[in-house]
């Protein structure tokens, strides 16, 4: 078929042709792959015709009459895929002979047939190169792939065997193919530069030479120290290639200084088999960094960034090297640990002189420093000696703030720094800890002996610098005083107690300071003009050490006393001069808890009954009540002035602000939680006679009295006063209760009575200044309180009770006639209700007293009677019935 007819179009024809020539290449295709098939028997036997040297023979014959259909009549797809297959046909029929007379040369003649083709295919004309090139580079590739895997495997046993470290290494083994090695990876490496474009010949050559670096070993039974020493020597170089002519392309760079980093770090683990070798290379790292940093930086496209992570290698190599020479030196753990935290502290020099003269390469040598502080820093952990780790991770975040030089350090530092303060409170967190648990004890249990807490001394010193670093970095951070002072606060506080408890220092010393610190931080926090983190620090770190701080105090009378009254003091200053309303309330409410407290305590350490510091609990409350009034007018009057005080705010324009304007004015709210809390304090004082009743019948009394003395009180609200006068009411009533029980009096009446006249008399005091309110709401409990026990006494009880019988009837009809003309409802129906049962019982009791005919005659008049004025009696009924529906 021509071949002008084929790029015509292989189908395009009469349809007989067309099937010849699909016939064609069908028979073309089929009797190929069938002797393709033929040829593959002598290969896998490794003979044709008798000889091995024609064992690839076939295979190839086959493939160049592929090629030669193709160029006669196929498309140039097809030509460029036959004639890429032609090369690995070609490679495989000139190695099968080598792998069955020398296999031993197999290797080595693989790279050199490499070459070979590789330079056959370069010498082709340009436009018969394409595929030919392709094949060419999968025969290199794969004969890449393969060498690389095995220098990779013979370099991890290198370092296989310096590990573990400082035991010494043997020398790696020397295999009969080892010569062929570096050879078949060096031809390998010029056979793809051959084949790839010029611009990527640099990069083949430096991934080349650092392999025949690493397989250059397998040559001969080489020793560790040569290994090591042929490492840095190839790293150097190809750092220095990457950095002293400037180069723009990124490749040209990159690739080099990632060849030297993967030979400094390979000859770094060789030579962990001594200390020595392992120093070398250290030094080598440290003195190839700083001259690639010097260098670099001054150069162009990616050599700035090369000289920078060199530059930080170099900080990170220096405490390494240090830390090794001491091993070298025989120095125990610990001291090794300090000498590369010493290094760690010099090299805080080294980062400012950078900052200063290469500011370009600052980030990457404090980002190095960083490194080599958070491994020392955390060392203690894993580094036998029983060196404490507090104290290297607090030096460490001292150090992250010494490496900035009074500004802001960089962002590796802070962030180990902000580990590293982490690490060191959790350190020194049970010894803290321990301390202000054991602050507490039971009350008045005699003042504790000194006792040491482990660690205590070292968890101290660590809280406060820690607390001096968080001040030192917020001065730098937000400057002014109070931010860095509120920062440190936490740590500070929680640290002096600590340290006076590892002191030794005698009882109270200890437990006074830390209360003392902490009600300086509530203080502080109610008192102080808002600013940022004041309430978030002061409140919880108050907290956190008053209430330890107390527990510690409680060990005496004395030392209670002491401690409640300064919460009594320093509630009242919180209550008289708090920044905010709730403020304020919350000081004069603790003020009151205090207040009560330090009563009872009083009289307990006066050797008091209980019962009888119910009375000075009492007098607490009665002040409450009095002053909850003047309180309430000052704060009202003050809410103004301190608005003016202060001016207004930036939020006084958003709703959170409106709101804490709004609560300036809430002094009556301030005057009832006082009050509500007087009255609390009654009740505890009431609960404190615990069963005495002449002791409880006194508090109720005087409690009574107060509150009335508190009704005259002039420009008292009438609801307010109406409430405090049910309560001087309900007291007084409670005490006489309780002083009748204490003196066995088992009279009914003398309970009921006297509470039934309080009701009435209220009841009648309600209906005359409110006219709306109904006889049944005002009356109707009274008159409930005054009739009914009598009446379930009369009606229940076995003896007679004459006089009782009599007086009961007296009050009911006397409340019938009142109601009656008063036109009060409740009255008239509550004693009628209690006159027709008495009534009735009254009969009943007479009923054998008189004889029977009496009764029936009485009845028979009353029926005759009611009968002949039914009429009359019914409209009475309604009359009535209409009467009392329209009493209130």
């Amino acid at each position: 078929m021509p071949t002008g007819t084929a790029r015509a179009g292989f189908l395009v024809g009469p349809p007989a042709v067309v099937a010849g020539r699909v016939l064609g290449w069908l028979g073309h295709a089929v009797a190929l792959a069938i002797a393709a098939g033929c040829a593959l028997v002598p290969l896998a036997r490794g003979r044709a015709a008798g000889t091995p040297l024609l064992a690839g023979g076939p295979l190839l014959l086959v493939a160049v009459v592929l090629l030669t259909g193709a160029l006669a009549a196929g498309g140039r797809t097809y030509r460029l895929v036959t004639a890429g297959l032609l090369v690995p046909v070609l490679a495989t029929a000139l190695l099968r002979p080598v792998a069955e007379l020398r296999p031993g040369l197999l290797l080595v003649a693989a790279g050199a047939v490499v070459a070979v083709l590789a330079g056959a295919v370069r010498a082709l004309p340009a436009k018969l190169r394409t595929g030919p090139r392709v094949g060419a580079l999968v025969v290199a590739g794969g004969l890449a792939q393969i060498a690389t895997l095995v220098t990779v495997v013979l370099a991890g046993g290198a370092v296989l065997r310096s590990l573990p470290p400082w035991r010494g290494a043997a020398a790696g083994p020397a295999p009969h193919w080892g010569w062929q090695l570096p050879v078949a990876v060096l031809l390998t490496a010029v056979a793809v530069a051959l084949l790839l474009p010029r611009a990527a010949r640099p990069v083949v050559a430096v991934v080349g030479g650092a392999l025949v670096v690493l397989a250059a070993p397998a040559v001969a039974a080489t020793p560790w120290p040569v290994v090591v020493a042929a490492d840095l020597l190839a790293a150097v170089a190809l750092l220095a290639v990457a950095v002293l002519r400037p180069r723009r392309r990124y490749t040209t760079v990159l690739v080099p200084a990632l060849g030297g980093a993967v030979l400094l770090g390979h000859g770094l683990l060789v030579g962990l088999a001594d200390p020595a070798g392992a120093g070398a290379a250290l030094a080598v790292v440290a003195v190839a960094g700083a001259l690639v940093a010097a260098r670099g930086r001054r150069g162009t496209g990616g050599q700035p960034v090369v000289g920078g992570v060199a530059l930080a290698a170099a900080v990170l190599a220096v405490p390494a090297g240090v830390a090794v020479g001491l091993i070298a030196a025989g120095a125990p753990p610990w001291w090794q640990l300090r000498g590369a935290f010493a290094a760690v502290g010099v090299l805080v020099v080294a980062v400012l002189a950078v900052r200063r003269h290469w500011p370009d390469l600052h980030g990457y040598a404090s980002t190095g420093f960083a490194a080599a502080l958070a491994l020392v820093g955390a060392a203690p952990l894993a580094v036998p000696g029983a060196e404490r780790v507090s104290h290297y991770a607090t030096l460490g975040v001292l150090l992250t703030l010494a490496v900035g030089g009074g500004a802001r350090p960089g962002l590796a530092p802070r962030l180990v720094g902000a580990g590293l303060s982490g690490l060191a409170l959790l350190a020194v967190a049970p010894a803290t800890l321990l301390v202000f648990v054991d602050l507490p004890v039971p009350i008045w249990s005699g003042a504790p002996a000194a006792d040491r807490v482990p660690g205590a001394a070292g968890a101290g010193l660590t809280l406060l610098l820690l607390g001096a670093a968080a001040a030192a970095y917020a001065r730098i951070v937000r400057g002014g005083r109070w931010v860095p002072a509120l920062v440190g606060l936490p740590f500070g506080a929680a640290g002096l107690p600590v340290l006076l408890v590892a002191a030794g220092a005698p009882w109270p010393v200890a437990p006074v300071v830390a209360f003392a610190v902490g009600l300086a931080a509530l203080l502080a926090a109610a008192l102080a003009a808002p600013r940022p983190l004041l309430l978030p620090v002061t409140l919880p770190v108050g907290l956190a050490l008053a209430v330890p701080g107390l527990g510690g105090l409680l060990a005496t009378r004395a030392g209670t006393l002491a401690g409640l009254g300064a919460l009594v003091v320093a509630a009242a200053v919180v209550g008289a001069a708090g920044r905010h309303i709730d403020t304020r309330l919350a000081g004069w409410l603790s003020g009151v808890l205090a207040a009560a407290g330090f009563a009872v305590t009083a009289a307990l350490a006066g050797g008091l009954p209980l019962r009888t510091a119910a009375f000075g609990v009492l007098a607490v409350a009665v002040l409450v009540l009095f002053a909850a009034p003047a309180l309430a007018a000052r704060e009202a009057a003050a809410g103004p002035a301190r608005k003016a005080a202060t001016g207004p705010t930036p939020e006084a324009a958003t709703g959170a602000g409106r709101a804490a304007d709004a609560t300036t004015g809430r002094g009556p709210a301030l005057g009832m939680a006082l009050e509500a809390a007087a009255q609390a304090v009654a009740v505890l004082a009431l609960l404190l006679t615990g069963g005495a009743l002449r002791h409880a019948a006194a508090v109720s009394a005087l409690w009574g009295a107060a509150v009335a003395l508190r009704v005259l009180r002039r420009g008292e609200p009438t609801s307010r006063r109406w409430v405090l006068a049910g309560i001087a009411g309900g007291s007084e009533l409670l005490g006489g209760w309780l002083l009748l029980v204490a003196g066995g009096v088992a009279l009914l009446e003398a309970y009921t009575a006297p509470a039934a006249g309080l009701a009435i008399a209220a009841g009648l005091v309600a209906l005359r200044t409110r006219p709306g309110l109904n006889s049944w709401l005002a009356l109707g409990p009274g008159l409930a309180a005054a009739l009914l026990p009598s009446l379930v006494s009369v009606l229940v009880a076995a003896d007679p009770q004459p006089w009782r019988r009599l007086a009961l009837g007296v009050v009911a009809l006397g409340a019938v006639l009142a109601g009656a003309v008063r036109r009060w409802q409740a009255p008239v129906l509550l004693g009628a209700a209690t006159l027709v049962p008495l009534a009735l019982h009254e009969l009943a009791r007479g009923w054998d007293l008189l004889p029977r005919w009496i009764y029936l005659g009485l009845g028979g008049l009353a029926l005759i009677a009611l009968a002949a004025t039914y009429e009359r009696r019914r409209r009475d009924l309604a009359r009535l019935r209409t009467v009392v529906g329209r009493m209130s």
